[in-house]
């Protein structure tokens, strides 16, 4: 488990370290003013502006490091025995075993965030999922779906994402470094980057149809205006 303690270790130093250089406001020089570029670095909020560096490196911090990587890395952690018995007699049982599982997860998903924000910024890629606004349930599917691996450049064209499949091989692999030897085989690796692969899918459709969702929860739990029958 040296190698899993070194990693973190390694990755929260980097994260600390970056993120300590994100300044309050990005230069307010006549270029920038004539460029049109506002004086708050807008880290990915802004569609109709191109992610410059510190845009980049705000969004990889709040994208890749936040409470729901932790959440989720403690839920899956904890419901790993549940579905896979044979996990606890490889990590161990209880506190000891949850951690090791816990420590990995957090591992991956570090290891993910940053392999595709570097991957991504050296071939200028776009990390932001923008919406299709197509209509009908199917085409708007079909372009969550395609947009897991695609992803706008710089220049304002759509390639195969570079930085998406470093992220998720690099997820499914780094784990070999600590992982017990009956579960640290190449294909358990490539199960682990298909799973990593899947949760970019999950985020894709959830950004796509995320306001109909909450629209439809919305009218499902809205009172009606007092007086009204």
């Amino acid at each position: 488990m040296k190698s899993l303690h070194l990693s973190l270790t390694l990755s929260l130093a980097a994260t600390a370290s970056l993120f300590a250089q994100i300044p309050s406001r990005i230069d307010t020089t006549k270029q920038a003013e004539e460029q049109g570029l506002p004086n708050m670095y807008h880290c990915g909020d802004r569609e109709d502006l191109k992610m410059e560096k510190w845009d980049r490196i705000c969004y990889w911090w709040s994208h890749s490091f936040n409470a729901q990587m932790v959440l989720g890395a403690a839920f899956n952690s904890a419901l790993d025995p549940v579905f896979n018995n044979a996990t606890s007699a490889y990590w161990g049982q209880g506190v000891e075993g949850f951690s090791k599982r816990f420590g990995t997860r957090v591992a991956q998903s570090m290891t993910k965030g940053t392999m595709e924000a570097l991957v991504g910024a050296a071939l200028h890629e776009d990390p932001r999922f923008f919406p299709s606004r197509k209509q009908g349930f199917g085409p708007r599917f079909g372009y969550a779906l395609q947009h897991t691996l695609m992803v706008r450049h710089d220049n304002g064209k759509e390639y195969l994402s570079a930085g998406r499949i470093a992220g998720t091989f690099s997820s499914g692999f780094v784990g070999m470094a600590w992982t017990p030897s009956p579960i640290n085989s190449a294909r358990d690796s490539l199960v682990r980057s298909g799973t990593a692969w899947g949760g970019i899918l999950a985020a894709s459709l959830w950004k796509e149809f995320q306001p109909d969702v909450m629209k439809l929860v919305s009218s499902i739990f809205r009172r009606p205006p007092k007086g009204t029958k």
